[in-house]
């Protein structure tokens, strides 16, 4: 179990520097003033920092206007892997936000790279999630087949949305079995999980079942062919190196110092900038929450309340 003091204040005379905490130390208390002062480069989180699915949350728009008065850079960094970049600006547009594309990174733009390294162009690829996570596996040069093909050797879980002309349910239920038949016969898979988030916000004090909650359902029947456990998903966004490493190369290898991950949730967001070596601020407008830093795995360096702190 990890413990976490009381809540301090931002000692705004630490300077510049960095003042990533590790587990165990006080999360202190900060002001999006404070922020502003203290950071130059700002990575975003979407879904309970920015918007939910219903629409932007209090002060996104002012915040993001006020970052770029102020000369501030910022990227969102998102696990989400069921839209197109061009269909999330769009989204945000609609919601009032100044979002351009080279300011969104999704974990579904990563498939390429990671296609590239692994070797996986030209494989049969098993797509869970959207009509535009399918094209991002095909943009990354995957074959996408039916759950049922069994000459599938790659399964992409992007999100929990169904196959065209099926239920969720149908398509995974065709999916587990597609799994145990090639396992069951020494064929081997490889299994990708762009988003590793298990819920995320639709509302405020709402929240929704996505592709890391899937995920781990499919490796608990994994297990049945694989009870040593060594075939997993292999993950590539938040908390991984792999979103991380992306965004930063995006924003040009700044030094760590002067940048600063914002986000919801302490198990991807925060794990995945101490991870990286980044200072973290935990926002309480999503998933995690105050009582949440007793057990995190991780411990932010600043708590916001909201955008309108």
């Amino acid at each position: 179990m990890w413990n976490v003091g009381g809540v301090g204040s931002l000692e705004m005379g630490e300077g510049n520097r960095s003042v990533t905490r590790t587990v165990g130390e006080a999360a202190a208390e900060c002001t999006v003033d404070s922020l502003i002062e203290r950071y130059d480069i700002f990575l975003l989180d979407a879904y309970g920092v920015l918007v939910t699915t219903r629409g932007p949350l209090p002060g996104a728009a002012t915040f993001l206007d006020r970052l770029d008065r102020e000369g501030r850079a910022w990227m969102i960094v998102s696990n989400d892997a069921s839209r197109s970049i061009d269909t999330t600006v769009a989204r945000y547009r609609d919601f009032g936000l100044p979002v351009t594309a080279d300011r969104v990174l999704t974990s579904g733009a990563l498939l390429g790279g990671y296609f590239e390294r692994e070797g996986l162009a030209g494989s049969r690829c098993v797509v869970l999630g959207t009509a535009e996570s399918r094209e991002y596996v095909r943009d990354a040069g995957g074959l996408v087949v039916d759950p049922g093909d069994d000459s599938a050797s790659v399964c992409v879980v992007c999100g929990v949305y169904n196959e065209p002309g099926a239920s969720f349910l149908d398509t995974v239920n065709r999916t587990i079995s597609l799994l145990l038949r090639r396992l069951g016969a020494g064929q081997p898979m490889r299994f990708i999980l762009p988003n590793p988030d298990v819920v995320y916000p639709t509302d405020v004090g709402t929240f929704a079942f996505t592709a890391g909650g899937l995920a781990a359902l499919l490796e608990a029947v994994i297990r049945l062919r694989d009870p040593d456990g060594l075939i997993r998903f292999e993950p590539l966004g938040k908390p991984y190196a792999p979103m991380f490493d992306a965004a930063l190369d995006r924003v040009g290898h700044p030094d760590p110092r002067r940048v600063v991950m914002v986000g919801d949730q302490l198990v991807t967001d925060v794990l995945g900038a101490s991870r990286a070596g980044l200072d973290s601020v935990l926002i309480e407008t999503g998933v995690s929450q105050r009582p949440d830093l007793e057990r995190a795995p991780a411990t932010p360096t600043w708590l916001l309340r909201s955008l309108l702190a």
